[in-house]
C-alpha cells in the first residue's frame, strides 16, 4: 500500500484546525511505528506484521488478529481517502485509532517480524 498523503483526507485549507493526536497523525501518515514503514527507511528486514500481512496502517485497523479489539470497517481501495476522513470525523473510531497505536507502539516487538 502506498502511504497516504494527509492532504488526501485535508483536501483544502481552513481556518479551523484540525486537532489531531499523534497518534492519528502516525495513523493517516503511516509513519512509525508500522512495519511498512519502517522497512521502507530500511529499519526493518521486512515490511510484515507478526501475522504475515503487511503491516500498514488499514492491515492493523481492519484485519490484523493482534488488534482485534480496536477493529473498524475495511475500505474499498477506491474509497480509501474518504474512509480516513470518515474515520478521523467519528469520535469512536478516533478513540480506537487512538487507543490502536498506543498499543502497537507499547508492543512493537511482537507487533513485527524481526
Amino acid at each position: 500500500m502506498e502511504t497516504l498523503d494527509a492532504h488526501k483526507v485535508l483536501k483544502t485549507v481552513h481556518l479551523k484546525p484540525v486537532f489531531w493526536t499523534r497518534e492519528e497523525i502516525l495513523f493517516v501518515t503511516g509513519h512509525c511505528p508500522f512495519p511498512s514503514f519502517l522497512h521502507r527507511f530500511h529499519l526493518s528486514e521486512s515490511d510484515s506484521c507478526a501475522c504475515g500481512e503487511v503491516g500498514d496502517p488499514i492491515h492493523y485497523a481492519t484485519s490484523c488478529p493482534l488488534t482485534l479489539s480496536w477493529h473498524i470497517s475495511k475500505p474499498s481501495t477506491s474509497l480509501e481517502s474518504l474512509w480516513y476522513q470518515r474515520v478521523l470525523e467519528n469520535p469512536n473510531s478516533r478513540k480506537r485509532i487512538i487507543n490502536m497505536i498506543k498499543y502497537i507502539i507499547d508492543n512493537e516487538n511482537i507487533m513485527r517480524l524481526l
